[in-house]
């Protein structure tokens, strides 16, 4: 079994723990809400890329 540690980002807008946060790694990326940090989602990073481009319009 491999474990793969984590570096969790947030947003530098960010100022409190109610938060999204992302990890990257080489399977894709991951995304979590600071406030349940106990559960995460996976995404490839071809579906975050796509997400970005959604929010900037």
């Amino acid at each position: 079994m491999t474990v793969v540690l984590l570096e969790w980002r947030k947003s530098t807008y960010s100022e409190s723990n109610n938060c999204v946060e992302l990890a990257r790694w080489s399977g894709g990326n991951s995304v979590r809400d600071s406030k349940n940090p106990g559960r995460k989602l996976d995404i490839s990073r071809r579906t975050v890329r796509r997400l970005l481009a959604f929010v900037r319009g």
